[in-house]
């Protein structure tokens, strides 16, 4: 029961880093200074990432689940990954469309130049596609993903 507590504190911790980071977004229009502090989210983030891989192993050690169905759930979450990766690719463009919108209001132009420099790496102006309810459930299901591939390798190596 502990595991499981702590396994849903660690969830709710990495929930609460997304908002921040999603919070950390500037409004479109506004000039954005320089640097963008979300980035130091990444190192927590990678920190509980591996900290989730290891309490999905303390909270399904004691259940066998066959091969073929870690096989299954792998399959699914890969699905859910490429779907997620999609719906935010999807997301990524309309966004950048609303910003060219936004300026094309501003200035009666649209600078795409301007546009695709602000979408475009780790810019300040983009936090909230890097951080969000999509992102963290890929988040959440990349890790759920290591730990089946690894309960695979292991299950196949003991046959």
């Amino acid at each position: 029961m502990r595991t499981i507590i702590h396994l849903l504190i660690t969830l709710s911790i990495v929930f609460l880093i997304f908002i921040f980071g999603n919070s950390m977004t500037t409004r479109p229009g506004t000039i954005s200074g320089n640097g963008n502090p979300a980035i130091l989210l990444f190192v927590p983030l990678v920190v509980l990432f591996i900290v989730l891989i290891s309490q999905w192993f303390k909270v399904f050690r004691h259940t066998h689940i066959t091969l073929k169905n870690l096989m299954i759930m792998s399959v699914l979450l890969v699905g859910h990954q490429v779907i997620g990766v999609y719906v935010q690719i999807i997301s990524f463009r309309n966004y950048r469309d609303f910003l060219a919108e936004i300026y094309a209001q501003q200035y009666g132009t649209v600078d795409w130049e301007y546009i695709h420099s602000i979408t475009s790496g780790l810019s300040i102006h983009i936090n909230n596609q890097y951080f969000n309810v999509n992102t963290y459930f890929l988040f959440i299901g990349l890790s759920l993903l290591v730990w089946l591939l690894s309960r695979i390798v292991h299950t196949a190596g003991r046959r």
